[in-house]
């Protein structure tokens, strides 16, 4: 891809080895933020070792070949960087936010982590606990459970519905030899995205970047997954005491979809703030819920609307009711252009309030080029949105029916009758 392509401030460039390198200049800042993102998550995890990729995170700087953990904190430290890990279902990422004149020290560091990682054994069992800790966390919190249930039945049967965290069993039984075999899988440089935004030199970043990463050779198998189906289901996870959750999942437009925003917008005008429908339906008039929202979710594969409420056992029956005839109406009528206008205010002051910084704009440059494989600026995603239409709305509603298949998932101590009674008739 030749300059001439890009938005003004963007650029593109690929290494010999395959390695694709993403930047968005932004002048008015001093600092900088980069990442190396990786094909290399929850759904390249081996099939009987999930939380795998997880606990690799952690383990990632827990030392290298020159600097055990704590000096390779204390390197980081005295570059005043922020650094870390992120690991989601389809990809990862090493990223490290810095003053921009800090670049090279950081890459070198960085460079340390992606290439000489010693996941020494002394520090397994360490970050083994801390993951064991979330584990525990997460079974102990139904706010954090719920999602995970009802993702892993709308995903029944393909690795998109495993746990992120894995479980008890399956993280104890993960070892040194696990941590290398998946490092030397999947990271290569044809699996790796270096992004950067902020304030930087480009031609000293391709060059910083090509001495660096230049001679590293190898390639990751690329990983093809079947497209889920889900199907309508209702799956109940039985926990005595005074709260029911539910949450709801179906399929919607996706990333690459060009309603995408059309999609944004139903989903803001459902549940995205205190105006939203299903605010003021379930919780302002009725006080059903202490919480209820709705957002899109989802992946490569299938885009997701997803809706969630907090409720009591007593008030769950009409919960869920008037959620359906919330999904129903939607459906049938679509949204008025009041709601129309009001969603797009919303959004796009989101949108300007997430795009103000160096991190929040690598995320973005790094996730439109990941799905796209081009950039969305600021100002084009604000076209979108505002060019979306009432009848661009109603042709999202007649390709997606946002009650069909439904996937439905509760934690409390409901059982199947109690909760859904002639609700759903699946």
């Amino acid at each position: 891809m030749s300059s001439e392509q890009l938005p003004q401030n963007y650029y593109f460039h690929k290494l010999p080895n395959g390695i694709e390198l993403i930047g968005q200049y932004m002048p008015s800042l001093s600092s900088t933020t980069l990442g190396f993102q990786f094909d290399a998550a929850v759904i390249h995890e081996p099939a009987d070792k999930p939380g795998l990729a997880h606990l690799f995170e952690y383990m990632l700087f827990q030392g290298t070949k020159p600097h055990d953990a704590r000096a390779l904190n204390e390197a980081f430290e005295s570059l005043g960087a922020r650094k870390g890990a992120s690991t989601g279902l389809e990809t990862s990422q090493v990223w490290a936010q810095i003053v921009h004149t800090k670049l090279d020290a950081t890459l070198e560091l960085l460079r340390e982590v992606i290439l000489q990682p010693t996941f020494p054994r002394n520090e397994l069992d360490q970050m083994r606990n801390i993951v064991l800790q979330e584990i525990r966390r997460r079974d102990d919190e139904p706010m954090s459970r719920i999602f995970e249930l009802v993702r892993s039945n709308f995903y029944h049967g393909s690795p998109l519905g495993r746990p992120m965290l894995g479980s008890d069993d399956t993280v104890r039984a993960l070892q040194r030899q696990d941590l290398l075999n998946f490092w030397q899988e999947r990271y290569q440089p044809n699996n790796m995205l270096f992004a950067i935004a902020g304030k930087f030199d480009w031609e000293h970043v391709v060059a910083k970047l090509e001495e660096l990463f230049g001679s590293w050779q190898g390639n990751a198998q690329a990983l093809t997954l079947q497209k889920p189906q889900p199907s309508n289901s209702i799956a109940l996870e039985h926990q005595e005491g005074k709260q029911e959750h539910i949450a709801m999942m179906v399929p919607f437009p996706n990333y690459m979809d060009e309603d995408y925003y059309a999609a944004q917008v139903l989903s803001e005008v459902l549940g995205g703030g205190m105006a939203s429908r299903l605010f003021v339906e379930v919780r302002e008039k009725r006080g059903l819920v202490y919480g209820v929202s709705a957002g899109l979710a989802g992946n490569k594969q299938v885009g997701v609307l997803r809706v969630y409420a907090g409720t009591t056992p007593e008030q769950a029956n009409e919960c869920l009711k008037v959620i359906v005839d919330e999904l129903r109406k939607l459906e049938q009528d679509g949204i008025t252009s009041d709601e129309l206008e009001r969603a797009k205010i919303q959004l796009k002051s989101e949108l300007v309030m997430r795009g103000e910084g160096s991190g929040s704009r690598m995320g973005a440059i790094s996730r439109s080029w990941w799905y796209e494989r081009k950039f969305k600026t600021i100002s084009e995603v604000k076209e979108a949105i505002d060019g979306v239409t009432q009848e661009q709305v109603l042709k999202v509603l007649r390709r997606f029916s946002p009650l069909s298949p439904l996937t439905v998932a509760a934690i409390g101590p409901l059982q199947h009758d109690e909760l859904v009674g002639d609700t759903l008739s699946f």
